[in-house]
């Protein structure tokens, strides 16, 4: 009741100030909040940077060194070893929705804004891997004779996990990389 009374004995000009002002401090609590505001990735590290440090998302990068160790262990293969080798970088995208509009964004946005930069960006699907729902689905990029970049996303339960591999790579490297490196073993690696 004072707040009305207060606005009406304002004169013409504070009143526009205060609608003004009102007006600019909701534009920028909504701009704040939401994340559906930023414009579409248009690359999966465009993607990543996006995303990286908004409210449930969790960008972390992996040291290669701590990578090839991890499997050179493990993985006796000279093929693997090889791709082991030339990576240059690892990086991984977890998102574990913390409110409602969180939750839709992973309902309705997230994947779909990551199959639209992978589509754009011509990555084809990775031949001979399994593609059953809750596995990460593999996508790579390649240049001439090389692979430069691979994929890997899934969303799952309430999550989301992307991880993504730069690197210099031939097709025989990175199928055979896939099908003797179980990527659920990053996982430890950044949460």
């Amino acid at each position: 009741m004072h707040q009305q009374h207060f606005y009406n004995t304002c004169t013409p000009v504070l009143r526009r100030f205060l609608l003004l002002a009102g007006m600019a401090v909701i534009a920028m609590v909504q701009a704040c909040s939401s994340t559906s505001k930023l414009p579409p990735a248009q690359s999966s590290t465009e993607f990543y940077q996006k995303y990286k440090s908004e409210a449930g998302f969790k960008g972390t990068t992996i040291p290669v060194g701590l990578v090839t160790r991890l499997f050179a262990k493990e993985v006796q293969d000279t093929t693997v070893r090889a791709a082991l080798s030339n990576i240059t970088s690892v990086r991984a995208l977890t998102f574990t929705p913390t409110n409602r509009k969180a939750q839709r964004l992973l309902e309705n946005g997230l994947t779909q804004e990551l199959d639209q930069v992978l589509q754009k960006e011509n990555y084809v699907a990775v031949p001979l891997l399994d593609s059953a729902p809750g596995t990460l689905q593999f996508r790579m990029r390649q240049s001439n004779e090389l692979i430069q970049e691979i994929v890997g996303y899934r969303k799952y339960g309430n999550n989301f996990l992307m991880l993504q591999v730069n690197g210099r790579f031939t097709p025989s490297q990175v199928q055979q990389l896939l099908k003797k490196v179980d990527p659920e073993v990053f996982l430890p690696l950044i949460e």
